[in-house]
């Protein structure tokens, strides 16, 4: 099937040599699969060899999807983690594998691919003055079900400019997160047109509003062309710098949701992770100077032309994120068992001695999630080493990590990041009035691969409550913009959050609790997930009302004590 996949597009002159290659690159990506011994971790597997071409086929069919206007893969999270009393360390982390080997892989697939709207953007990076020129041509189609007067986007490094409100960092960063003389970070668009006719609009801060001079019926669909200039400073956020990288998280001027209430224009609010956004295929090309690389979301593709570096990307995701990296820059890899690469972009003497346990941290982390959750739809996930005043940031199949965090060792976010591949990229959700839906998920699932026996997460969990079992200001309720501290956000969205979806799966069973989770996993890929259609699906899978339960851990400031019967 995949040999006449492979003819198909190198044959067709829509797709192409490019897509023919991936096929090619699924293609021997099955042949490996057969040869490797997966079974004794992941016993569907050894049952059916051709489990891994399917996901490989998967791969090649969201790709050609993509070309032809449909597409693929995750939001950032900024945060402050809670620290597990026994610490990630490649050691403990193998110790997982027993259990994996005790149990049956889900054979959960993706849905059928919805319709999205599609960016196509060039962008020329000059990475000496810090600068970008950009071009985005958007597809988009009013599926609001309502008539458009205006079409809504974010522009989120202006809230790094001079005199915005809020901004992005609380004030005890303020002086650590911009390097001195560095200047504040802008974009100007600087013209708008829909279908080729210049476009009135206005930009406030991070939100850009188009106005139409006619009302945009539903289900049509319009070309946005915007042309723009930015200058990124050296800071230590989603975006910044220093000598040897620029990162662009959340660079890109992006599609607001629309909803009931109209358009989603929350603030960057500087706790927690303010972005929200549904799932988009982007066409990227990031032109650079011959001797820097470009890292990024998706398939990557480079061309040479002079002294010039052209970098082309694929990808279906809610977010696009790259750097631009110097030639000091090296790259270490490694396979996972169901094929995915992971790519480690490094440049400090004190990563180069952590590669090897970088890597295998990431590898156990995304084998953990596949096995507890489902399949990853991508074929690779990079992590680059950059300088922020966070652990690390995660966007769609790219994680930023700090410099200082992967030379002490302390890969509990790295973990963590890795984990919003699934909870907050695939399945998405409104992370500003509902943090508690991918923390909690994604805090729990993370939790297990530590403490990888039922005694060792019990004991975890125990110590987790214990520590915050007199509070009574944590509501899990509350979204972003009740938060001014770190801890409490962390307490009451990483913590408490991830307890209730600890005691959830004690009152449900592990069967059911898993089986729940692999379908909402599969039934909201892709898409928008609220904490009603989680509550709605836990209860159908338990059969039962939960209404007491969440209502208990959700709407209330208290923890539930130890042995309650919300909590035991």
């Amino acid at each position: 099937m995949l040999k006449i996949l492979k003819d198909f597009l190198h044959n067709s002159p829509i797709f192409g040599e490019g897509l023919a290659a991936a096929a090619g690159l699924a293609e021997r990506t099955c042949i490996l699969h057969s040869k490797m011994r997966v079974a004794k971790r992941f016993a569907t597997q050894a049952r059916n060899e051709n489990y891994n071409c399917t996901r490989s086929i998967l791969f090649v069919l969201v790709l050609l999807v993509m070309v032809t206007a449909c597409g693929r893969g995750t939001s950032p999270i900024i945060e402050e983690y809670i620290q597990p009393e026994i610490p990630i360390t490649v050691e403990a982390v193998q110790g997982f594998q027993a259990t994996i080997e005790s149990n049956v892989y889900p054979e959960s697939l993706l849905p059928d691919i919805p319709t999205h709207n599609e960016y196509i953007i060039s962008l020329e990076v000059d990475p000496e003055t810090r600068t970008v020129q950009g071009i985005s041509r958007i597809n988009f189609t009013n599926r609001s079900g309502v008539p458009l007067d205006t079409i809504v986007l974010r522009v989120f490094l202006n809230a790094f400019n001079e005199g915005a409100y809020p901004r992005p960092y609380t004030s005890d960063l303020e002086l650590r997160m911009h390097r001195p003389g560095s200047g504040r970070g802008y974009m100007v668009v600087e013209h708008v047109s829909l279908n080729n006719e210049a476009l009135d609009f206005d930009l406030d801060t991070t939100v850009l509003t188009l106005n139409l001079a006619t009302p945009l019926e539903p289900e049509s669909t319009v070309q946005l062309l915007l042309q723009y200039s930015a200058y990124v400073p050296m800071l230590g956020h989603i975006m910044g710098g220093n000598d040897d990288a620029m990162w662009f998280g959340m660079f890109l001027p992006m599609l607001a949701v629309h909803g009931e209430h109209g358009w989603y224009t929350d603030a960057f609010y500087p706790v927690g992770s303010p972005f929200f956004f549904e799932t988009a295929n982007f066409h990227v090309s990031v032109q650079t100077p011959i001797r820097y690389h470009v890292v990024g979301s998706g398939h990557r593709v480079e061309e040479l032309v002079d002294d010039t570096r052209i970098t082309r990307f694929t990808t279906m995701a809610r977010d696009f994120a790259f750097v631009v990296l110097s030639p000091y820059y090296s790259q270490a890899s490694i396979l996972t068992a169901n094929g995915v690469e992971i790519n480690f972009h490094y440049n400090s003497d004190g990563a180069n001695r952590r590669v090897d346990d970088v890597l295998e941290m990431a590898r156990r982390s995304m084998e953990y999630f596949e096995f507890r959750v489902g399949i990853y739809p991508f074929g690779q996930v990079d992590i680059v080493e950059v300088e922020l005043l966070h652990n690390s940031v995660a966007f769609s199949q790219i994680i930023f990590a700090d410099t200082r965090h992967i030379q002490r060792g302390n890969f509990v976010e790295l973990s963590h990041s890795l984990g919003n591949q699934w909870f907050s990229g695939i399945v998405g959700t409104n992370s500003v009035a509902e943090p508690w839906l991918d923390n909690g998920l994604t805090h729990f699932v993370q939790a297990g691969i530590s403490h990888y026996t039922p005694e060792l997460l019990d004991a975890y969990m125990r110590q987790s409550h214990d520590a915050i079992a007199n509070r009574v200001d944590l509501y899990i309720a509350e979204g972003l913009s009740a938060y001014t501290r770190h801890s409490t956000y962390a307490e009451a969205q990483g913590r408490k959050a991830m307890l209730m979806i600890y005691y959830l799966q004690r009152r449900m069973g592990d069967d059911a609790f898993w089986a729940f989770v692999n379908q909402y996993y599969q039934e909201f890929s892709f898409q928008i997930a609220t904490g009603e259609d989680f509550i709605r699906m836990a209860e159908e899978a338990y059969g039962d009302s939960l209404e007491d339960f969440f209502d208990a851990w959700i709407t209330r400031g208290t923890v539930p004590a130890f042995g309650s019967r919300w909590a035991r």
